[in-house]
């Protein structure tokens, strides 16, 4: 009759077991190869506010993508559309009292040429200007309203004072016996002319700053 051995258990004799380890099952989820190996799992690390991001679709409406406003100009008023005719009126009359004025210069007929072109040329530029004031003036760009009244202003003064000054030198003895009698007072017509180039600037930037023209010149802002 045989003994029975005495076999250990089967369990005991594997090295997985008195390793401590378990065999993997496939079908279910186990350690990872760092719990396998004896080792804690790595924790995750929360993700950074700096970290990258991903690229927007196109389309991607962004929180701060705000529309910038848009200046809403009122319609034209018939007080800057007047003082637009005004302006160019004035310049118009400009032109011909700056050659009213050259043709009445005496001397030779080489110098009075010369002054005439002269006078030509300066009419040009300042004509120029005028149209120009008024074209930016309807288009409703202040700065061509301060412009145009700046040198209203000065055409004013300098009418007062070269008024007052050629009475002076009329009254003066000494000065006419200087000229040998020449008058040095312009004609009728050209004094009416200079008058009325200075009463249609004035007349013109003063239309601009009415009530109307000013809601015209300052327009709106209107957020969306």
């Amino acid at each position: 009759m045989s003994t029975p051995t005495n076999d250990p258990d089967p369990s005991e004799r594997d090295p997985r077991r008195l390793s401590g380890t378990e065999p993997l099952n496939p079908a279910q989820p186990g350690p990872t190869q760092n719990s396998a190996a004896g080792l804690s799992p790595e924790p995750q690390k929360p993700s950074s506010p700096y970290s990258y991001q991903a690229a927007q679709p196109a389309g991607y409406a962004y929180p701060g993508a705000a529309r910038m406003p848009e200046a809403v100009r009122p319609p034209l008023p018939k007080e800057v559309n007047l003082a637009f005719w005004l302006i160019i009126a004035a310049g118009v009359l400009n032109f011909v009292s700056t050659l009213v004025g050259s043709g009445t210069t005496g001397g030779p007929a080489a110098a009075a040429s010369i002054g005439i072109g002269i006078a030509v040329a300066v009419g040009v530029v300042t004509t120029g200007i005028y149209v120009l004031l008024a074209i930016f003036i309807r288009k409703g760009q202040n700065w061509a309203r301060i412009t145009a009244t700046v040198l209203a202003a000065i055409s004013l003064l300098l009418l007062v004072m070269s008024s007052l000054t050629l009475a002076a030198l009329q009254g003066n003895a000494e000065v006419q016996a200087q000229l040998g009698g020449q008058d040095l007072q312009p004609s009728g017509f050209a004094i009416t002319l200079n008058i009325l180039v200075v009463l249609l600037g004035v007349a013109g930037v003063v239309l601009c700053w009415l009530k109307p023209s000013n809601r015209y010149f300052k327009p709106q802002q209107i957020t969306y």
